[in-house]
């Protein structure tokens, strides 16, 4: 009699054990950047996001680049035209160059000018997140981490994130782990724009997967997909100028292109677009994210998550949001 109730007891936990886990939802939730230096939505980005249950925004307060008289300085401030009843996340990019010839006391005062300007132009009341966005390598890694630390060590309350490419994501041990709480993985610009051979330098799902797979990242994740487009210019196949605004529709313009082979459009006569002067035999490559990509993307990248709560984060937010409202749909179920 003494066993068998053990053993009830036993089954009885093991059972309980299984229910407690069977019933703890993993949590997802949406949310966008926003790069332009000018806030301001429009009505129905105001709706789409509510309708999106959007709570928060990852928006750009400023660049920190050096200058040409080598002052390091921010530039590109967001101006507020209006202020989002969402969370405000403050992202600031870094350039590289920053962190190419600093000292430690020069990284501590740049670290309090940054906390200082988030917090000058912070539109609500309580900041809780801060996010860095700068691509380093191994040749400024202990000055960048420097920065995260100093840049912590300014409000130890606030939530510290930072950006993580796929490179530093699969070799963690020779790009080191940012000091941070947390850390986004852009899933997106991985390609080479510049190459000529590239077919799509936004999004490549062949060239995604070779980073994943290669066990839990020491820190808490997000994820970030990309929803822009581009045009290439190529001249005798070498890279000229990103187009941002030419779309495809008129690259599909047989009076002004022909398509090649090759997926590149061509010119047929010397054209002024966009205040560029275009030579006939110009090569232009159209680079977009399909839906059908989008939700590969998304597939792979929810085998990677490693916290309860997940953020899923497109870039970027513009008004064009409002005709892809069924596409991010089918991209965040997968996800």
């Amino acid at each position: 009699m003494k066993y068998a109730k053990i053993f009830l007891y036993l089954m009885a936990s093991f059972f309980l054990m299984i229910i407690s886990s069977c019933g703890k939802e993993e949590e997802t939730e949406l949310s966008f950047y926003h790069w332009e230096t000018r806030f301001e939505l429009s009505e129905d980005e105001s709706v789409f996001l509510e309708a999106q249950d959007v709570d928060e925004l990852y928006i750009k307060f400023f660049d920190l680049v050096v200058l040409p008289n080598q002052e390091i300085a921010p530039v590109a401030m967001v101006d507020f035209v209006d202020v989002p009843t969402q969370r405000i996340i403050p992202v600031v990019y870094i350039t590289t160059a920053v962190f190419s010839e600093i000292d430690s006391a020069a990284i501590q005062k740049l670290a309090h000018q940054v906390y200082s300007a988030i917090e000058l132009h912070y539109p609500h009341e309580e900041l809780a997140e801060i996010q860095i966005d700068c691509d380093w390598m191994t040749s400024i890694k202990d000055r960048y981490f420097y920065f995260l630390s100093c840049l912590k060590n300014e409000n130890a309350a606030v939530v510290l994130s930072a950006t993580v490419r796929l490179y530093q994501y699969k070799y963690p041990n020779l790009a080191g782990i940012p000091p941070v709480d947390k850390g986004v993985l852009m899933y997106y610009n991985m390609g080479t724009l510049t190459a000529y051979n590239e077919t799509n330098s936004i999004l490549n799902n062949k060239t995604g997967q070779a980073y994943l797979g290669f066990g839990s990242y020491p820190l808490p994740l997000d994820f970030a997909l990309p929803r822009f487009s581009w045009t290439l210019r190529f001249r005798f196949g070498q890279f000229v100028q990103i187009m941002p605004t030419l779309e495809e529709p008129e690259l599909k313009d047989t009076c002004v292109f022909e398509l090649e082979p090759s997926g590149y459009y061509r010119l047929k006569m010397d054209t002024l677009l966009d205040g560029s002067f275009l030579r006939q035999g110009d090569e232009f490559r159209f680079e977009s994210c399909t839906e059908d990509e989008l939700i590969r993307a998304a597939t792979l990248l929810k085998s990677e998550k490693n916290q309860d709560h997940t953020k899923l984060i497109f870039y970027d937010l513009n008004p064009s949001i409002i005709y892809e409202k069924d596409k991010i749909n089918s991209v965040f179920t997968a996800f």
